[in-house]
């Protein structure tokens, strides 16, 4: 059953990341960067730093809010569906008479799952390129991920394993 721990290991620590906006922290620019970048005009320019002066507005460039939104939605879809692909592979038990048919339908879920871990590593591969994070805040992550693969590898094995003892009988 660590398939099944690792899975929600997995989804719990992924999840708190999520809840940190990946660590992405926003990055202060200086207020005459940021109105030469805007192209302001020299009275509006002076306008914008006395409002920012005067109401102590610290201006930042960040990701915005859509984007991060959408990769955490597209990880935390991810993340279900590869829990509930475990537990419906999980659920199956192949058995008499049609032994071969319930024992594909488990393989399948099994390999379903296998390949939401690869989605989970390409997102946040997707991710790290994307948005200014540091990579090795993310290796935890995917070390854990490299982890449930090879214990979805090995349940799969088992169940082969037992597949080839049933035939035999």
């Amino acid at each position: 059953m660590e398939y099944l721990h690792l899975a929600y290991k997995l989804n719990r620590d992924v999840t708190l990341l999520l809840i940190r906006d990946f660590g992405v922290k926003s990055i202060s620019r200086d207020l005459k960067t940021f109105t030469h970048a805007a192209k302001m005009k020299e009275e509006d320019r002076k306008a914008f730093e006395e409002i920012c002066k005067q109401y102590h507005i610290d201006v930042e460039a960040s990701y915005p809010l859509w984007l991060i939104e959408h990769y955490r939605n597209v990880i935390l879809n991810l993340l279900q569906n590869l829990c509930e692909n475990i537990t419906t592979a999980n659920t199956i038990y192949p058995c008499e008479p049609d032994y071969e048919y319930w024992h594909n339908l488990r393989r399948k879920y099994q390999k379903l799952a296998q390949s939401n871990c690869y989605q989970l590593l390409q997102a946040l591969q997707n991710i790290t390129y994307i948005l200014p994070m540091n990579k090795e805040k993310i290796m935890p992550y995917v070390e854990l991920i490299d982890a449930e693969m090879k214990a979805l590898k090995n349940w799969q094995r088992r169940t082969n394993q037992q597949r080839k003892k049933s035939t035999q009988k």
